[in-house]
C-alpha cells in the first residue's frame, strides 16, 4: 500500500495554489515552500512543474539523517520529526530531488508528509484539494492514473507518476530546484 503523487503537468498553468496552500497548512515562515512550482523551458514555450517530496521507496533522507528525524511509514509516506531535526541540511544534500527545504528562521528542515494529519482525519492533502485543474493526486501507486513512472529516474525509487506536457520529458522532475536559472523558490515570478 505505497502512496505516491500523480502530477499532471500537461494541464498546470502555474497558479501556485498548491504551493501557497501547502505553506499555509504547515504554517511555514513566509518564503519557505515545501511544494514548489517552477517554470521549465520546452520546445515552443514553457511548462510548469509542481514538485515536493516523492516519498521514495528507498529515501535518502531516512538513510542519511544523523539524528534519525525521518521515517518511512507503512503506507509509504516519508515523515519527519521536527523535534529531532538539528538543521544540518544533510537530508537536502542526500535527496537527489532536493525536496526538503531549510527554514533559516527556525534552523530546521521541512518536507512534504502527504498531509498525514489531514489523512488521519479522512481528508485529502491540501495541495490536491486546492488545485483548480485537479492536477495533483496522492493515492496508492496502483490506483493513480496512467503516467510516466519516474521510479527509474533515481536510485531512491521515487513514488511519482506524471502526465507530461507536450515536448517535456521526465527529466523536468529530476530536481525540485531545477537547473540554474530555473529556480523559483517562491512567489517572485508569479
Amino acid at each position: 500500500m505505497t502512496q505516491g503523487f500523480f502530477v499532471n503537468s500537461a494541464n498546470c498553468y502555474g497558479c501556485k495554489s498548491c504551493q501557497v496552500a501547502c505553506a499555509n497548512e504547515k504554517v511555514l515562515t513566509p518564503g519557505v515552500f515545501i511544494r514548489r512550482v517552477r517554470e521549465v523551458e520546452k520546445a515552443g514555450g514553457h511548462a510548469f512543474v509542481s514538485m515536493s517530496c516523492n516519498h521514495c521507496d528507498e529515501p535518502a533522507c531516512v538513510a542519511n539523517c544523523p539524528v534519525g528525524a525521518y521515517q518511512k511509514l507503512d503506507n509509504g509516506l516519508v515523515v519527519q520529526d521536527h523535534e529531532k531535526c538539528i538543521g544540518c541540511k544533510t537530508c537536502i544534500e542526500a535527496c537527489p530531488f532536493h525536496a526538503p527545504c531549510y527554514d533559516e528562521a527556525t534552523s530546521t528542515t521541512y518536507k512534504c508528509d502527504g498531509c498525514a494529519n489531514r489523512q488521519a482525519r479522512g481528508e485529502a492533502p491540501v495541495c490536491t484539494v486546492v488545485c483548480p485543474s485537479a492536477n495533483l493526486m496522492l493515492d496508492e501507486m496502483d490506483k493513480l492514473p496512467e503516467g510516466t513512472d519516474v521510479k527509474d529516474q533515481a536510485a531512491t525509487k521515487p513514488n511519482l507518476k506524471v502526465a507530461l506536457d507536450k515536448d517535456l520529458d521526465a527529466t523536468a522532475f529530476a530536481d525540485i530546484d531545477g537547473a540554474p536559472g530555473l529556480i523559483d523558490p517562491g512567489m517572485e515570478q508569479a
